[in-house]
């Protein structure tokens, strides 16, 4: 069982097109219930044989996450994978549901919360993997506690590289501190999506092209075991990097959890 987040369009709908393929049975989220049954409509009709689940939940509404991680945790008999996939670039500061910089709530927050009530679904499969989306942008990103939520300042680009950093850090960070599970981030490539075109107005790879490293390290045996690295092109590289990462992922997850702590728990 694979749950991938943001498989609605983009990367994640392609990610999702290339697992059921595979005959991989897939849990796919988006942020309505109708936007998760057009996706699972849309595969289907390349792979009409695929187990196919729906869950929706606004990744803008942390109480949201909570209760689709509840749902699920009560339906799904066990998850082998997730999929931290979705994401948002917003040109203008907004904050989420609960006050929170939507770019930091969306892509990082959300996705933060998830994993930590998966957790338990995850421990009860025999290879369980957790795979986050991050980018190349991540190594312009600065993580500043006291401009978290755009408070002091607020740029387009930076908030949307200090949450693929965070993306980074937090996947780091969970290899450490959960060493029975298999925790990587990548970078997909520069793809022709909808967040390419409304933040850099580029056009880039196809989808194929972008959802090749989130298969791979969703379902390789290559990667069976390694845990804590950064991938582009289906191959670990190294990420940018300063020799405060390590000390920064762990201040970042306490930040994390003092922002989520509410939903953490039923």
């Amino acid at each position: 069982m694979i749950l991938v987040t943001g498989a609605t369009d983009g990367i994640g709908l392609e990610t999702a097109r290339q697992l059921a393929r595979h005959g991989h049975e897939l849990v796919l989220h988006g942020r309505s219930e109708e936007k998760s049954r057009h996706a699972r409509d849309e595969i289907r009709r390349t792979a009409p044989a695929a187990v196919l689940h729906t869950a929706h939940a606004d990744l803008a509404d942390l109480a949201a996450v909570a209760r689709m991680a509840q749902d699920l945790a009560a339906r799904l008999p066990h998850l082998n994978v997730l999929i931290n996939n979705a994401g948002v670039y917003m040109n203008e500061r907004r904050l989420s549901q609960d006050g929170f910089e939507m770019t930091l709530a969306v892509n990082h927050l959300a996705h933060f919360l998830l994993t930590a009530r998966l957790l338990p679904l995850l421990g009860k499969s025999p290879d369980p993997r957790v795979v986050t989306v991050s980018s190349t942008v991540h190594s312009s990103g600065r993580i500043k506690f006291d401009n978290m939520n755009g408070e002091l300042h607020f740029d387009a680009y930076h908030a949307y590289a200090d949450s693929k950093l965070a993306n980074k850090l937090f996947a780091e960070e969970l290899a450490r501190r959960e060493p029975w599970l298999s925790s990587n981030s990548l970078h997909p490539g520069v793809i022709n999506t909808k967040l390419l075109h409304a933040a850099f107005s580029l056009s880039g790879d196809d989808v194929t092209e972008g959802a090749r490293t989130p298969v791979f390290l969703a379902t390789s045996p290559e990667v069976k075991g390694i845990s804590g690295k950064y991938f582009e092109r289906c191959a670990a590289i190294a990420p940018a990097t300063s020799k405060q990462d390590q000390r920064l992922a762990q201040q970042l997850w306490k930040w994390s959890e003092n922002a989520v702590h509410p939903w953490l728990t039923p």
